[in-house]
């Protein structure tokens, strides 16, 4: 079994190749950080990013030899969204864990890969290390659900299951779009220390939302992409919306309350200041669902928000 020495890896770069011709059995492929020759059929990939990668190749048809993960409190590893997406854990797979962050690169090259994805947010690790243990391709982990699924069907050759899934989505997307009113805000919002943060677009939550036809407020709407920016509570009310949302992560044993909490945390009476949670349209659903590039995991998503639409005992708005 090959072994590459972190000495070894620090020390080398790789150089990129100007070349467009691949070996026999290789293809050329497109990615956020240019084109790479990659297996044409590649069987040992190894996944730096378990929410955004793990979780699409699995759902694709593909399970990965090694993945990230995250650790719970007490010190088991957990494929973040994979349980509640696709089933698949570390403990019930052949999936070896490879480190969080940043990654153990002499277990990944022990792992003998064919293929290594590296997902952008994983930069304590760069491509040119990478790439001495096997052809590297990067991924762009702000990507919709509908990006990320085309990058992963494209590499894989599901476009097929692509389409079928895409298909679903539309028609979920229908039937929750027949239940919101012309003109229905919504905003997006967390507790945090000293104010309260947001980003635009969050995740899938956004992509879902204005899809159905809401209409995002405009203080989150102003959020440059990629940026979290924390607001004073003073503009609290700025968030107020026909309906306004907040997650929290399960992979980390956090429920609703805590969510809740950390709004109360920011500014205590919140629920004072917005119209929404006063008439019980302030809804905490788990982070996974809505930020992962997975079909599954937004549908599940989608059908929430149906339910807490249809829900005949919240006052709607006017």
């Amino acid at each position: 079994m090959r072994r590459i020495s972190l000495a070894v890896l620090a020390s080398c770069a790789a150089t990129p190749s100007l070349a467009i011709d691949c070996d026999e059995g290789m293809r050329l492929f497109t990615h956020m950080q240019g084109e790479t020759c990659i297996p044409e059929g590649p069987e040992r990939i190894v996944s730096l990013g378990s929410k955004n990668v793990t979780v699409p190749l699995i759902e694709l048809g593909h399970t990965p030899v090694g993945s990230q993960g995250s650790l719970r409190e007490d010190g088991t590893a957990t494929l973040r969204a994979s349980a509640v997406s696709t089933g698949v854990e570390f403990d019930n797979s052949d999936i070896t864990f490879v480190g969080d962050y940043p990654v153990d690169l002499e277990l990944i090259a022990a792992l003998e890969p064919d293929l290594i994805i590296w997902p952008d947010w994983q930069d304590e690790v760069n491509m040119d290390q990478l790439t001495l243990i096997a052809p590297t391709i990067a991924y762009a982990t702000d990507s919709t659900v509908h990006d990320g699924q085309a990058f992963f069907a494209r590499l894989l050759g599901a476009e097929d299951q692509l389409a079928k899934a895409k298909a679903r989505y539309d028609s979920q997307i229908a039937q929750l779009a027949a239940l919101v009113p012309a003109g229905t805000t919504v905003s997006v919002i967390h507790g945090g220390d000293g104010g309260f943060w947001t980003s635009y677009p969050y995740g899938n939550l956004t992509l879902i939302l204005e899809d159905a036809g809401f209409e995002v407020v405009d203080i989150q709407a102003s959020t440059a992409p990629g940026e979290y920016p924390t607001f004073s509570a003073e503009r609290l009310q700025e968030f107020d919306a026909d309906w306004v949302f907040t997650t929290y992560r399960t992979d980390r044993g956090q429920t609703p309350a805590d969510a809740i909490a950390a709004m109360e945390n920011a500014f205590p009476g919140y629920c004072d200041v917005l119209t929404a949670c006063a008439a019980g349209r302030l809804i905490a659903i788990p982070r996974e669902e809505v930020t992962t590039p997975s079909y599954d995991a937004v549908g599940a998503a989608i059908f929430a928000l149906t339910t807490h639409m249809s829900n005949p005992f919240i006052q709607l708005a006017n």
